[in-house]
This record gives structure tokens, C-alpha cells and sequence, in this order.
């Protein structure tokens, strides 16, 4: 990074003499554990803290001392808004590695001219995201007409209802959920020539683990038999069927109720005003004498909290998917569907990179892959699901309701008798976690689903843009081809390129190019958790962690044994790193260029605060990214440049719009196709074009090389 300030009196800049690491390291410290929206509008390798450059930027760019001989406190600085600051506007910031722009934006905050330089062309592509003027109703309006569109493989059904057609899941013969992961298992072959079995690759017998915080009263006596039990009044659950729930003999009250039994029953509304004088009766199971009694909701006892484990396991006999309450015990536990006794810690691969089979035969993964044809990889097969289905209370007879953003609006109130209908549907069996998500089985259905997907893919993908072209030899490609992925194409399962085909025919032919290219920013992020190389995180340490990583969670291509199909379209608030979610963070990041704001650490007093200081969406950055009249300089590293070939600014984005809408399209030629996918294709030996602007904003940057996702 490069700072131009005049100096004619070679006056100490402040950063020369102190600078203010302590308050800035405070600063850090939340915001690595979440970065400031603009930065999550895309993803991008080693995010540095924000905070840390405007620090720099601001030291670099303020005097030492004052006018009156005192010297300048940069934290004082860091709080203030310098858009018209005459020492920090009007300045050039260069940033010749601008990567994901964090230099780029925290200088145009400051008011600075501001050069950034990047090879990559997806760097060009997120910066360009990132300080873009949007105008987010506009933006919403381009995403609605999106999912409005026709799809012709649906018999003209909206995008929307097509994609997430894709995704559903029966709950019960009228019932239907929405599918937010969809779980896969490689199988490896047994290289036993007398054997020849397929080995699913599992560690252990794991779904899915967690501890969940319940409300509950604390020592309700049983009218009948006299004895104390817990009654809770929240669903302690992550699978819906009861019939598939198994209790620890001893610890499933919960931690700190090692020796105490426990009921469920929900709790009705509180009632208001005078009512609340008249008793609540509601009918609750002993646990002690098995009696159905009547108990008085206790309104003058506050309700306590505990926390529950549970964990979801895979029965490897009948591969059914049911629930431990309690902690796991070290002796094998008992499928309550087959009656099939196993250790759910022992799966089929006993040390990294090997599988044991039944027949007791042990080898290598890839022993077994090298045998297998090199158009051929290892089958991949469903066996569970991660469902969501919109809870539906009939005691208060309403429902959560959410925006399009995903935030929670308030409880509308429903007819009684269309709710009650509703949860009649339901069978008694069904028990929905308070959330609505919940594990369940790869099903016949569920089978016959997928297999219309697949058909569908196979009948419209001449018609529809995927990546056709052939991975090549590189340092990061060799694992990919040594597992048979010869193509970029097969590292997506065909649902998946079904509906990310769909949904990318649908992006180009929004007809506005600056709101193609937000909804292209948009579905260039949720590849990362939509291809063949994403897993699900069977329990997380914290609770901001992530239940699935994508492919970039690593930087190489480790393909998985277990993997994690996510609903490409998504729901509001449900589906992680789906195209909803990535849009959602979108609009977020805009909001946040409208009201910029940083951190301010209060000493642990007060706690940490956001405080807002400046705005992005200036009407200067509008006029540097769309007016400017400037000269773009045209440079190739392949073909030999003139002295000098100077381009209106106009037509340098037309030419670059012109590359992004061709690069989808499946075309193969190398010299004509371009993706916006760089972190996806290694790119070492192909050919890049910089398009360098003396106007004062992000550098163009391209290269072309074959289309990827």
C-alpha cells in the first residue's frame, strides 16, 4: 500500500511516531470473529481486520502534531468522519494487491483517490461489489423479478417454486418440508477380488450433535403418585418422529439433573389481565406412575433453563436415523427401528485414508479409486436429511412469521380453525424441535425425487450453462484428477447443476448490468457451499460456528468422504450459504456502505458498541465508477501491446460486461471465455488482461482462462 500526501515540509506523519496498537488490537478481536458486512458480501482468502487498516491509512495520511504543537491522537481520528477532511480527501491510496479490497474501501471512507492493482479477477470482481452504488430497493426489485421468472423444464413455474421443488421432503402423506441439507456417504469397493463389497466411508455412525437450552419447572409434584419430576416446555428434540427417540438410562433430564426423571408438555399463552386469576390446567404424563394427570400451570414460578444432549445417529443396519438424549455411553447403543447393536464411535475407516470392510479386508481409499476406470469415481449415495417445516402452534393457534430478509417479524395471529387443521395434518407421532429443523431419513420418496432431478438435468443441460471444460494438471488439481474429477463439472452433483444451471440462466437475463452482476456476486459466493466438497460439522465448539464449510474452507481441493448437499435457492434465515442467504448478506453489506461504522471499546464497561461515522454510497464514488471520463490503458501479457491504446471508460466496462455475460454461457474457447470463478480454477499459466484507469478507483482487472462456476 502506497500513500501520496503533500509534504513540502517533510512534516512527521503520525504513524512515524507512535501508533496506537493496544486500542487497535481490542478493536480487532470482535471483528475477526465477524467481519463488517461489506467484507461477507463475498468470500475471500485471509480477511484482515478493518479496523487495522483505517489505523494505518489515518497514520499515514495525518501529521504528527497539531497546529498548536500537540500531537495527534489517532484514536481520537479513527472515531471521525474525513470525508471532507482536507488532510485525507483528494489523497491517492495505490494498493497494488488489492485482494478482497479492504484498503480499497477503507480509504474511499476517508475521502482518498484510490488505486487498486490485483491479477486475480475475481479481486475485480468483489471490490467492485463491495464500493458499487446500489440502490437496495432496486436490487430487491432485480432479485423478485429473478425468482419470477419462468422455467421452462417446470412448465413455466416461477424459478423460486421450481428450485425449491427441488428441495422437498414428506413429512406425512399431505405433509411436505423444505429440505435444508441432504446428506451423501462415498462408498469405497473392497479391493478383495473375492469380495468386491461397497464400503460406505464412515468415521462413526454420527449425524449430528448438539446441546440444547430448555425452559422448564423445576420439581412438579405428580397429583397422583406423589413424586417430583421435571416438566418441560420446550421440544427437547432434533428429529421429529418420537417413535425414533431414545433416552439415556441415567443423565437425560439435562446437566445438573443427573438422578431426575422428566415429562414434556407445551405450555399454553399467559393469559392477560383478569384472567390470570382463574387456574390453567393442562393435561401432562408422569413419568413416574405413566398416569395422564391435570396440572395447574404454575404463572407465579418463573420457568428455569437447562441444557440437553442430543445427539443423532445412523443405524448402519437398516440406516435408520433416530435420537440419543444424554451423553453417548462407551458401550454400544441399540437402533430402536432394527434392534441392531453397535459402537456409534466405530465407523468403517479406522485411521485417515483407509476403510476396513465387513469381510475384514483393510486397504487404502485410493487403492480403491486407482482400480476403478478414469471416467469413474467412487458411488456416492443419500442417507439422511436435514428438513424444515414452519412450526405451527394449535394451542395459540399463530405462527412465526418472517420477512424476505429473514428477520423476524411479530406473531400474526391465524384463524384458530384453519391452524388446528393444519397441525391435524401432523401426525401424533411428529414432535417439530421449536426451530422446525430437524434429521430425518433418506426415504423412498426422497429417492424418487432425486432420481426426477437427475432425469431433468439430463434432458435440459444441452440447453442450459454449466462448466464443460476439462480440469487442467496444477500443483492444487492434481488430488482433484487423482480422484477421477476430470471435469469442472464434476465436482457438482446433478441436482445441484440442474438448479445452479437454472438459477445462472436466470441471473443473465436481467437486462441491468450493475444489478446482474450484485446477483452475480450472489451465486459466485454460495458455490463455495454448493458443490460436492462441502460437509456438514457434526457438532461446532462455539455458538457462531459453522455447521457446514464449503470447499474454500480449505485452500486445496480435499474432496470428502461425507458431504452436505445444500438447497441452492434457500430460505430466509434457514439454509447457510445458499443463493437466499448470499443475497441476504448482499443487501446487508449495501446497508452498511449507506451507515459505516467501526467499533468502539468502552474498557469492558459498557461493552463493545458499533458507532456510526461516514457512508460509502457518496455521490463521488457514483461519478468515479460511472462518469469518469479517463482513459483506460489496455495491457496483455499474451499479445504485444501498443505504446498506446487508449480506451473510453464507457467502453471498457461495456467490454468487460460483454466478457462476464460470454464467460456463462459454456463457451470452450479459451481466448473469448472468461469466469468470475478464479478461486475455483487455478490460473497460473493463463492469460490475464489489466485494465488500469487514471481516474481514482479500482483498477480493471480480467483474465480469461476456461469457464468454471
Amino acid at each position: 500500500m502506497a500513500v501520496s500526501t503533500d509534504n513540502p515540509g517533510n512534516v512527521p506523519r503520525a504513524i512515524e511516531v507512535g501508533f496506537p496498537i493496544v486500542e487497535i488490537n481490542r478493536l480487532a478481536r470482535p471483528e475477526r470473529n465477524s467481519f463488517k458486512p461489506i467484507y461477507q458480501m463475498h468470500k475471500w482468502f485471509a480477511r484482515r481486520a478493518s479496523c487495522v487498516f483505517r489505523a494505518i491509512l489515518l497514520g499515514a495520511l495525518k501529521p504528527a502534531w497539531k497546529p498548536d504543537g500537540s500531537p495527534v491522537d489517532l484514536m481520537e481520528e479513527f472515531y471521525r468522519n474525513h470525508g471532507d477532511d482536507p488532510e485525507t480527501a483528494g489523497k491517492v491510496v495505490l494498493d497494488p494487491f488489492m485482494g478482497g479490497g479492504t484498503t480499497v474501501v477503507e480509504a474511499l471512507r476517508l475521502g482518498c483517490r484510490v488505486i487498486g492493482i490485483d491479477l486475480n479477477p475475481v479481486a475485480w470482481f468483489i471490490v467492485k461489489t463491495e464500493i458499487e452504488p446500489v440502490d437496495p430497493e432496486a436490487l430487491q426489485d432485480a432479485f423478485e423479478r429473478l425468482a419470477a421468472r419462468p422455467v421452462a423444464w417446470n412448465g413455466g413455474a416461477t424459478l423460486r417454486e421450481s428450485l425449491l421443488g427441488l428441495y422437498r421432503t414428506k413429512v406425512a402423506p399431505d405433509v411436505e418440508a423444505d429440505v435444508i441439507y441432504t446428506f451423501w456417504v462415498k462408498h469405497a469397493i473392497c479391493t478383495d477380488p473375492t469380495c468386491k463389497r461397497e464400503v460406505p466411508l464412515f468415521k462413526d455412525w454420527l449425524v449430528a450433535h448438539k446441546t440444547l437450552s430448555v425452559r422448564y419447572h423445576r420439581d412438579v409434584p405428580c397429583p397422583g403418585c406423589r413424586k417430583l419430576f421435571d416438566w418441560e416446555v420446550e421440544p427437547a428434540s432434533l428429529i421429529a418422529d418420537t417413535a425414533m427417540m431414545v433416552n439415556s438410562p441415567r443423565g437425560s433430564a439435562g446437566e445438573g439433573r443427573p438422578h431426575q426423571v422428566w415429562t414434556y408438555a407445551p405450555e399454553p399463552e399467559k393469559p392477560k389481565g383478569r384472567g390470570r386469576r382463574n387456574p390453567t390446567l393442562v393435561s401432562v404424563h408422569c413419568p413416574h406412575c405413566d398416569d395422564d394427570v391435570r396440572l395447574q400451570v404454575p404463572w407465579d414460578r418463573k420457568k428455569e433453563r437447562k441444557k440437553v444432549s442430543l445427539t443423532v445417529l445412523l443405524c448402519p443396519a437398516c440406516e435408520a436415523v433416530w435420537q440419543w438424549r444424554g451423553a453417548l455411553p462407551d458401550e454400544a447403543v441399540r437402533c430402536p427401528a432394527c434392534g441392531h447393536g453397535y459402537d456409534p464411535r466405530a465407523g468403517n475407516v479406522p485411521a485417515s485414508g483407509t476403510f476396513e470392510c465387513s469381510c475384514g479386508h483393510r486397504d487404502k481409499i485410493i487403492e480403491s479409486i486407482r482400480l476403478l476406470p478414469q471416467d469413474r469415481r467412487l458411488p456416492v449415495r443419500p442417507y439422511a436429511i436435514q428438513a424444515y417445516l414452519e412450526p405451527c402452534d394449535p394451542v395459540r393457534g399463530r405462527r412465526a412469521v418472517k420477512s424476505l430478509f429473514g428477520e423476524f417479524g411479530e406473531e400474526v395471529a391465524e384463524d384458530a380453525a384453519q391452524c388446528a387443521a393444519q397441525c391435524a395434518l401432523l401426525p401424533d407421532s411428529l414432535l417439530l424441535p421449536k426451530n422446525g429443523k430437524f434429521f430425518k431419513r433418506f426415504s423412498a420418496s426422497d429417492r424418487a425425487g432425486l432420481q426426477r432431478a437427475e432425469g431433468l438435468w439430463d434432458r435440459n443441460r444441452a440447453r442450459l450453462p454449466y462448466p464443460k471444460s476439462r480440469i487442467p494438471k496444477g500443483a492444487e488439481t492434481a488430488r482433484l484428477l487423482e480422484h477421477h474429477y476430470n471435469h469442472w463439472h464434476d465436482m457438482f452433483a446433478p441436482r445441484q447443476l440442474l438448479a445452479l444451471a437454472t438459477l445462472l440462466d436466470g441471473v443473465m437475463a436481467e437486462e441491468d448490468d450493475k444489478y446482474q452482476e450484485m446477483l452475480l456476486c450472489a451465486f459466485s459466493g454460495m458455490l463455495d457451499m454448493n458443490n460436492l466438497f462441502t460437509r456438514y460439522m457434526t457438532s461446532r465448539s462455539s455458538a457462531g460456528g459453522q455447521t457446514a464449510q464449503g470447499v474454500f474452507a480449505r485452500h486445496d481441493f480435499q474432496p470428502k468422504s461425507t458431504i452436505a448437499e445444500n438447497n441452492v435457492f434457500g430460505l430466509p434465515e434457514i439454509a447457510m450459504g445458499s443463493f437466499q442467504s448470499r443475497f441476504d448478506l448482499l443487501i446487508e453489506g449495501i446497508k452498511y456502505k449507506l451507515s459505516c461504522w467501526d467499533f468502539r471499546d468502552n474498557d469492558n464497561k459498557e461493552g463493545r458498541k458499533k458507532v456510526q461515522m461516514d457512508t460509502l454510497c457518496a455521490s463521488r464514488v457514483a461519478r468515479l465508477l460511472h462518469e469518469s471520463k479517463d482513459p483506460l490503458l489496455l495491457r496483455s501479457n499474451q499479445e504485444r501491446a501498443p505504446r498506446k491504446t487508449v480506451i473510453p471508460a464507457e467502453a471498457g466496462i461495456h467490454s468487460n460486461q460483454k466478457s462476464l455475460d460470454s464467460r456463462f454461457r459454456g463457451n470452450d474457447d479459451p481466448k473469448t471465455a472468461v469466469s468470475a470463478r478464479g478461486l475455483s480454477s487455478p490460473a497460473a499459466n493463463l492469460s490475464h488482461t489489466l485494465f488500469r484507469s487514471e481516474s481514482p478507483h479500482v483498477l480493471r482487472s480480467e483474465r480469461t482462462y476456461e469457464p468454471t462456476f
